[in-house]
């Protein structure tokens, strides 16, 4: 039977600074990704409400795009060693996968509520972000929890973990705030 050793946070002082940055960097993928998805999704959804005749010629190809499974092509993408994800393609991957979703409010009939797809995009940039940390980046929260669960550092490894469920946490209650406010913009309203 395997015991776990004790668990010392005596280190944590000194890795606190290497944290910050891991979280930073993690953060600034999340927003970045966020925005994007959230901003181009947006105005494509706005493009569609105007006109039912520009919605008719866009809702095959959102029809399309919802049906891609994003974060397993990033995943897929990440485990083929040749085609490693760089920063800037897990970034456009993030903010297609959560663009999608935001597009997909600006049909008139949708098939579940509309803060499904607000709540989806949302995950679907965490989910891509992490994914990409975890399997193929040298940093960032992901990073960090691949090295310390390869080490097998425990103490670390909680910490890291603790910190990246902190992170979705605050994601979450992004993603309820903007819940909240869906309603009161033209994405949230059915016409």
């Amino acid at each position: 039977m395997t015991v776990l050793p004790a668990l010392d946070f005596s280190w944590l002082p000194a890795e606190w600074p290497g944290a910050q940055q891991a979280l930073v960097i993690t953060l600034g993928r999340l927003l970045l990704s966020l925005g994007l998805g959230l901003g181009g999704g947006a105005l494509l959804a706005g493009v569609m409400r105007r006109s039912p005749r520009v919605e008719a010629v866009m809702t095959p190809w959102l029809l399309t795009l919802l049906a891609i499974p994003w974060v397993l092509i990033l995943i897929a993408m990440n485990l083929i060693p040749s085609l490693g994800v760089r920063g800037g393609t897990a970034i456009t991957v993030a903010a297609l996968s959560s663009g999608v979703q935001v597009f997909a409010l600006g049909r008139r009939t949708l098939e579940e509520r509309r803060s499904a797809y607000l709540s989806r995009a949302l995950w679907y940039a965490f989910v891509a972000v992490v994914a990409s940390e975890l399997l193929s980046r040298a940093d960032g929260l992901g990073a960090k929890v691949r090295f310390f669960a390869l080490y097998t550092e425990y103490s670390h490894l909680l910490f890291y973990v603790v910190l990246a469920a902190l992170v979705a946490l605050g994601f979450a209650a992004v993603g309820r705030l903007l819940g909240h406010l869906l309603p009161r913009t033209f994405l949230g309203r059915s016409p």
